[in-house]
């Protein structure tokens, strides 16, 4: 996940604020509309859902459209709104009877403060809700996946990832595996009686195809998470710029030219000095106009009557704004459908393609099949006892590192509520790329567990083949002192295929093949989980506490 995004507080922060402050806009806007419709005694304002508080009766017409100095409320409307209406005082006066009237204009503006807050709580619960998922967390998930791809040999070909790229710690034993052990797989075959010896010429050849294919999933679901936080990401990042449209336009002006008609009767007058100067210019013209010609001074059109002006006036009406943030928003609503339908499609290759991948090359040759009681015959198979041990010890280290590898997956199980979308629902991708990390999950327990009981296996042969000659019993004895020296068998009796259990897991029960059901795809009647953790809820039956 390159870039910069928005942490979960930050998001919260900058979305209160651009309420906020388009609440404060708004509320200023429908204060002046408000005021322009007193002062013209218009009985409605604009996007009023409600009526008026009062209709105008005949004794308020003066204290309104005489001049705002005569209401206190209009004036500090016009003044800019310093401060609160509820600090102003207004007596009512009415120049035009001399008397005071009760002046109900704070009555409007109070309405006015209301309407503007309600609506500000609309817009709030209109916008997609994506305060849940925190993206630092996906971001974690992302990155542990992408470590242990490294780990598992993944390679970027793009190179856009390299720093975080593990130490592949897995890769040096599974090479030396498949390397010179997979020319020499006879001996193994006749010591262990390993099952159908000429599938694909068994378990040494699964383990580099195993390792890649584990590999290639681990990075998937790392853009799998990418993808999801890039969805979330980009629709509160246009949130924010919806509101921060809306919020400036409340207060935008425009200048645009109208023409002074003129309020006085000397109007006509104008008129009339037109009309005879153009009647004598006429009369003259004839007279004076030569073959050269001559340069009229002519008046402008109208003769000039008509006087331009500017007037400043707002840019847009507010219906025209509310209506245009209401658009705004719902067409986030929609992209933000159309990025998890395409999301899902991702997720939905991602899953047939692992299905169609057999057992073999996602979690190593199925050795639960094996009796490990192959009979040795030394006329045929003359090996030598260090490699064997070597072999073996190549199998508990893969298992070792395996076992690591899982212990750090399950640190990712961190991000499981956060990949989600509004109101913390999950759309079905997000369910799906949940069934695949729990189906890797255990294709990597089985591997664990398959590594674990080949070196087993291999010990076992070892025993019995030294136990035909008393000079390489010595050897296998001396290397298993060797072996006890190093920590060797006390570290293989701490393997744990299953990390996320207390107690340590039988290596033949978990070598058994995953159940791949889950890699299925949904059916579109399948219901999506709002909450991940929601039945473990109603098990424990307590509330979990919400991340961020």
């Amino acid at each position: 996940m390159a870039g910069k995004y928005l942490s979960l507080s930050e998001y919260k922060r900058m979305l209160e604020e651009a309420l906020n402050d388009f609440h404060k806009a708004l509320t200023k806007r429908w204060m002046e509309d408000a005021v322009d419709a007193m002062t013209h005694l218009s009985p409605t304002v604009p996007c009023s859902a409600e009526s008026w508080a009062w209709q105008w009766p005949p004794e308020a017409y003066g204290h309104l459209s005489g001049s705002e100095d005569f209401c206190g409320y209009l004036t500090w409307v016009e003044d800019g709104m310093n401060g609160h209406y509820k600090d102003v005082h207004c007596d009512g006066h009415n120049p035009q009877t001399g008397n005071d009237i009760e002046c109900h204009v704070e009555r409007n503006l109070a309405q006015i403060e209301r309407l503007a807050w309600n609506r500000r709580q609309e817009v709030a619960k209109f916008v997609p809700q994506l305060e849940g998922p925190d993206l630092a967390k996906l971001e974690a998930a992302h990155d542990t996946y992408l470590k242990i791809a490294g780990n598992l040999g993944f390679k970027d070909t793009k190179e856009n990832v390299t720093a975080l790229l593990g130490k592949r710690e897995v890769v040096d034993n599974v090479q030396y595996l498949a390397g010179r052990t997979g020319e020499e797989q006879l001996w193994f075959t006749g010591w262990t009686g390993l099952a159908a010896a000429t599938f694909k010429a068994g378990f040494f050849a699964s383990v580099a195809p195993t390792l890649q294919n584990q590999s290639l999933v681990l990075a998937s679901l790392a853009t799998l998470y990418s993808t999801r936080a890039t969805t979330i990401e980009a629709t509160r990042r246009n949130i924010i710029r919806c509101l921060n449209w809306a919020t400036p336009k409340l207060d935008e002006k425009i200048t645009v030219k109208t023409f002074e008609l003129g309020d006085k009767m000397d109007t006509l007058d104008r008129v009339r000095s037109t009309l005879g100067v153009v009647t004598s210019l006429s009369k003259e013209v004839g007279k004076v106009m030569s073959p050269i010609g001559t340069a009229l001074g002519l008046l402008g059109y109208l003769g000039g009557i008509a006087q331009e002006m500017t007037e400043t006036r707002n840019a847009m009406s507010l219906q025209e704004i509310l209506q245009g943030l209401d658009t705004s928003l719902h067409e986030q609503h929609v992209a933000l459908d159309t990025l998890e339908e395409d999301f899902t499609a991702d997720v939905t290759r991602l899953q047939r393609a692992i299905a169609e991948v057999h057992s073999f090359n996602l979690e190593l040759y199925d050795l639960t099949a094996n009796s490990a009681t192959g009979r040795p015959d030394k006329r045929r198979f003359e090996v030598d006892l260090k490699f064997v041990m070597d072999i073996a010890k190549a199998c508990f280290d893969a298992a070792e590192s395996y076992s690591g590898q899982l212990r750090t997956l399950m640190t990712a199980d961190a991000a499981d509520r956060h990949l989600s979308g509004r109101d913390w629902a999950t759309c079905t991708g997000d369910d799906t790329t949940l069934e695949i990390r729990d189906a890797l999950e255990q294709f990597m327990r089985t591997a664990c567990a398959r590594f674990l009981l080949a070196g087993e296996q291999v010990m076992k042969a070892a025993e019995a083949y030294a136990n035909t000659d008393a000079e390489k019993k010595a050897i296998l004895q001396e290397l298993l002192k060797d072996w006890k020296d190093e920590g060797i068998a006390r570290n293989r009796g701490k393997i744990d295929p299953n990390p996320e259990t207390t107690e340590r897991e039988d290596p033949g029960k978990e070598a058994q093949g995953t159940d791949r059901r889950g890699l299925e795809p949904r059916k579109p009647e399948d219901p999506n989980f709002l909450d991940p953790y929601e039945k473990d809820r109603r098990k424990d039956g307590e509330e979990y506490r919400i991340d961020g």
